[in-house]
């Protein structure tokens, strides 16, 4: 393969455990993580949507709606950041004269991440905690300006994330590489990626939006919770949301397939039993995952919320390892001309 040489030998120091282990752990930690990044991604986009929906319909439900989502987007932003040091370690560690070198060639915007970052949290804190004080017309419309640009800061940031992770895919490529924004056009699958990441952030966030009021919901009938219309438009805003965004990933999902390496396309198109079965099985899932869903909309019943997370679970398991087993296909040719530093052991084992 063209230009072989240009990866680094692996560092000298062992890799300290079981690198198919270390592999399961990073399929489990980036779900795990990528989920509430998601859901915090998603919220606050969708948070900005519902006040000026409710600013245009003059509804106040909608701006009590956006309330909520941007007080649990402060939260959840907290989990995901936490739990995405797990997989950023991991893949460190795993895939270390991949991710380093892909990593310098964005350095600026690697080092920026942390102040974007900074900046969007601040921002949507002040979003936060303004809602009951920004009322008049003339702050309101700053407040949503304010959640705008601090939604649209988050919304950038995974950006960088993507065009890391494929760089690392296209070792032939870096020598053309001309940073950042170069590299929002120059390495296949960036924006396939994107458009899947952000339809499945709306996905995740319209789930968690009914959950949270559906179970406020149940509350209420119980007597533990004051009965609120709120609740009734949080569930079915979430299914609404879920549900497009669960269909639109067919198209998303396959724009992404026909960018592959026409090898390793067809290793998902019936060369690969595992990888086939994956394919398959994820599309027929997610299929069988909109019909309990629409099933959800029509009869709010417990039963069909638990078919539908299982469902989600398992749909979401699948694409978590076929990620895993498309950046190892890409990566195999150079691992066996560069291979890892691993102990003794483990090699007589392979």
């Amino acid at each position: 393969m063209y230009l072989l040489s240009i990866v680094p030998e692996d560092l000298e120091l062992v890799i300290p455990g079981n690198v198919g282990f270390f592999e399961w752990l990073i399929v489990i930690s980036f779900l795990l993580h990528i989920i509430f990044v998601n859901i915090t991604v998603g919220s606050s986009a969708l948070a900005v949507v519902q006040e000026v929906r409710g600013i245009k319909t003059r509804n106040r439900l909608y701006d009590e709606m956006a309330s909520q989502l941007a007080h649990h987007t402060s939260v959840l932003k907290s989990i995901a950041v936490v739990l995405g040091v797990a997989p950023l370690l991991l893949i460190s560690v795993i895939y270390t004269q991949y991710f380093y070198p892909s990593t310098i060639l964005i350095g600026k915007a690697w080092l920026s991440l942390l102040i974007l970052l900074i900046v969007a949290f601040l921002l949507l804190y002040v979003y936060k905690f303004t809602w009951d004080r920004w009322t008049h017309v003339y702050y309101k419309r700053i407040h949503v300006l304010v959640g705008a640009i601090g939604s649209l800061l988050l919304l950038f940031v995974p950006l960088i994330f993507i065009v890391n992770v494929v760089s690392m895919l296209y070792p032939d490529m870096w020598e053309g590489s001309k940073g950042f924004f170069h590299a929002l056009t120059y390495y296949p699958q960036v924006w396939q990626r994107y458009a899947h990441f952000i339809l499945a952030s709306f996905a995740l966030a319209g789930f968690y939006v009914y959950f949270w009021n559906a179970r406020l919901s149940r509350k209420a009938e119980k007597g533990e919770e004051e009965p609120s219309e709120l609740h009734g438009l949080g569930k079915k805003l979430g299914l609404k949301v879920l549900i497009v965004s669960t269909a639109l990933q067919f198209f998303t999902g396959f724009w992404l397939l026909l960018q592959f390496e026409p090898e390793i396309r067809l290793l998902y198109m019936g060369e690969d039993l595992l990888l086939t079965t994956l394919l398959v099985g994820s599309i027929l899932l997610t299929i069988v995952l909109l019909v309990f869903l629409f099933l959800l909309m029509k009869h709010s019943t417990k039963r069909y919320f638990i078919l539908s997370v299982a469902t989600f679970v398992v749909v979401l398991g699948a694409m978590g390892w076929m990620r895993h087993e498309l950046r190892e296909n890409y990566l195999k040719p150079y691992i066996d001309e560069h291979p890892r530093t691993v102990n003794v052991q483990e090699k007589l084992e392979e």
